[in-house]
């Protein structure tokens, strides 16, 4: 049934009255948030300065950092100059070592446990962890320095292993924070962390092993008691058969029997010690499990931001700094050894107009397909790195310019056969691919890419889809 013309007409007004009145309501909410949010913001930075001004009085980075906030509220600084102040507060705040104090643990376990030998072996502990300290000191920028100079005294001030915990965390929680700020070479700090992890569980698998020492010393005292108690019995037995020498038979007696209750004294004594041990090693035992998963935990992490730091994030290749990396290795090894290494490069045909046709979207799904379908045809050994854009590279070590042209050909074939459908198109991609070999006497790579960069243009002029070697 067809609706008339005016009751349509009708319709619409009355849908544009609703749309219109559901419109003026959402501006009176808008209105009501906007005033709101201005009173919170009036508030702030009325009040804020003020009380940064007086926490920011003295010369500590936590002062400083307070004053710089309270400076960029009563300026009315842009968000991400907030952002970055407050950064710098959360820094401050770590370098002054300020949050909740630590409790102090109750002393020791060990303190009265065979003390003259502990003393001497709680000093060689120091002794060690001190050498660490040194490590990272000679490493480690000059910003660290007052956390180091912190702990350095914590372990002067430490009496026994119960005081080694809060020295731990202090040095995990400095490595992490190394590990964080440092724009080093990834690699290196990896290698770094690995040195000081090998470390310190040197020092306390020593300790553990001193655990056990402990408790061997015990056995074989016990062992002793038993020899004596059984020499106790004899000499008991002697006595009692003595008839001609009474007076010897009551002196032997009452002696042996001081020797007995001076025994009983020492088994209780022992028997206190060895639960004393048994307790305080398994207090060390749980640490050490601990320390052991807080140092994988920082290894790891370290890994993981060198393997970030060496990640193309669009398509999960290696990256222009990976490949620098990689090639000058290889060229070195060449240099070196002798032994040969080809570069491919591979250059995304029309590129510009996938991005142009389709949106940059579709030009990015492109990009990582060329990615998963080439890897599956290279070895373990060869690198894939993004060097930016559309453009390619493939170091293979130990090929000549034979074997690396049949791999090339394997994958612009693998990749011309790459097609996808997009708003009912299809996207199809193909690729041109240079290939180069180092040659003898060269002492940089640089000539090596620019060989295949020419390949490059070659495959491009002729007509592109397909492979060229210089």
């Amino acid at each position: 049934m067809k609706i008339p013309a005016d009751e349509n007409d009708d319709l619409i007004q009355e849908q544009i009255k609703k749309l219109q009145s559901q419109k003026d309501g959402l501006i009176k909410e808008l209105d009501a948030l906007e005033e709101r949010f201005e009173k919170t913001q009036r508030l702030y930075r009325r009040y804020m300065p003020i009380v940064l001004d007086v926490v920011g009085t003295g010369d500590t980075a936590f002062s400083k950092a307070c004053q710089n906030l309270g400076q960029a509220f009563k300026k009315e600084a842009s968000p991400e100059k907030m952002a970055y102040v407050f950064e710098q507060l959360k820094t401050a705040m770590i370098q002054d070592d300020i949050g909740p104090v630590p409790v102090k643990k109750k002393k020791g376990m060990l303190a009265s446990f065979l003390k003259p030998s502990t003393d001497k072996f709680f000093e060689k502990f120091k002794e060690d962890y001190h050498e660490v300290l040194n490590k990272l000191r000679s490493t480690l920028e000059k910003k660290y320095v007052p956390r180091l100079d912190n702990i350095l005294e914590m372990l002067g001030k430490a009496d026994d292993t119960s005081d080694m915990s809060d020295i731990r965390e202090s040095i995990f929680n400095l490595i992490f924070l190394y590990i964080s700020d440092t724009s080093k070479d990834r690699e290196k700090v990896t290698v770094f962390i690995r040195e000081i992890v090998e470390k310190i569980l040197d020092i306390e698998t020593k300790l553990a092993d001193s655990f056990e020492h402990t408790h061997s010393m015990a056995a074989a005292n016990k062992g002793f008691e038993t020899v004596l108690q059984k020499e106790m019995h004899q000499l008991q037995t002697e006595a009692d058969v003595t008839d001609s020498l009474e007076e010897l038979k009551r002196q032997v007696t009452l002696r042996l029997a001081s020797i007995d209750n001076a025994l009983s004294r020492k088994q209780m004594t022992d028997q206190a010690i060895r639960q004393k041990a048994e307790k305080n090693q398994h207090i060390f035992k749980t640490g050490f499990v601990k320390l052991r998963q807080e140092l994988d935990e920082a290894t790891r992490y370290s890994e993981k931001l060198e393997k970030k730091l060496h990640q193309d994030q669009l398509t999960g290749a290696y990256n222009r700094r990976a490949y620098d990396k990689k090639i000058h290795e290889e060229m070195e090894r060449f240099k070196r050894y002798g032994t040969t290494f080809s570069l491919l490069i591979i250059d995304a045909d029309r590129f510009k107009t996938i991005n142009d046709r389709f949106g940059h979207a579709i030009g990015d799904r492109c990009l990582k397909e060329i990615i998963q379908r080439s890897l599956p045809l290279l070895r373990t050994n060869d690198m894939l790195a993004r060097y930016g854009g559309e453009e390619f590279t493939v170091i293979m070590p130990e090929t000549d310019e034979t074997g690396a042209r049949n791999v090339a050909e394997k994958i612009r074939q693998t990749i011309e056969k790459i097609e996808f459908l997009y708003k009912q198109e299809t996207v199809r991609i193909t690729v041109s691919i240079g290939v180069s070999q180092v040659k003898q006497g060269e002492t940089t790579h640089q000539d090596l890419f620019e060989r295949a960069d020419v390949a490059v243009y070659k495959a491009k002029e002729k007509g592109r889809n397909q492979v060229q070697v210089y």
